[in-house]
């Protein structure tokens, strides 16, 4: 049995079931090589999944073609969902959307809401300035760092603690949680810190 690493998406997974609409979710930045979209297959929703990296699509279909599902993961951006309004029971953007700067993540979180039915739940997390990788890199401005992942240069944008409440109004905070994981990273310990929101629009 397959298991995602995205443990975060199993409480809001736990979430979505509890709520009365039909099972339809989108992921926005949905690709790589252990899709989280699978765990909402293998409940029964119909999933959506968008991300803008053609590599990380690929990917992803590499995995639905050897796990025998269809997952509907196509290239876009969510700062521009090409959904009409209120399409989604529930979406989420784990782990993806502090690749944007807070300009561009203001966008993407209206995208959020606009596509997303009343009654539904958005699940999106966020890196905390408590993170190890605040602070380093170049400094682009309001909490943005460009950093060095390997064969590219990513945007990091972090955030204080209350900060993203103001992107989610006037949606109902369900769940939020400052996650703080300390794992090694190669030979060097190090603090992950993620502020975690479940909406309901």
């Amino acid at each position: 049995m397959t298991i995602s690493r995205a443990t975060s998406l199993y409480r809001f997974l736990w979430y979505c079931n509890q709520v009365k609409l039909p099972k339809l979710v989108l992921d926005c930045g949905a690709g790589g090589k252990l899709p989280p979209l699978y765990v909402f297959h293998q409940e029964g929703y119909r999933t959506h999944g968008i991300d803008i990296s053609p590599e990380g699509i690929a990917l992803a279909n590499a995995f639905e073609e050897a796990h025998g599902m269809e997952l509907n993961i196509k290239e876009g951006d969510m700062r521009r969902l090409l959904f009409s309004n209120s399409f989604f029971s529930f979406l989420y953007s784990y782990n993806s959307i502090f690749h944007l700067n807070k300009e561009d993540t203001e966008r993407a979180v209206e995208e959020f809401k606009r596509v997303t039915c009343k009654q539904g739940l958005i699940y999106v997390n966020f890196l905390s300035v408590e993170d190890f990788l605040y602070g380093q890199g170049e400094d682009v401005g309001n909490g943005s760092y460009l950093q060095d992942e390997g064969d590219d240069m990513v945007i990091h944008t972090f955030y204080e603690d209350d900060e993203p409440d103001e992107l989610f109004e006037p949606c109902t905070i369900l769940y939020k949680e400052k996650r703080i994981v300390d794992r090694m990273f190669g030979d060097e310990k190090v603090r992950q810190v993620f502020l975690e929101y479940i909406v309901r629009v």
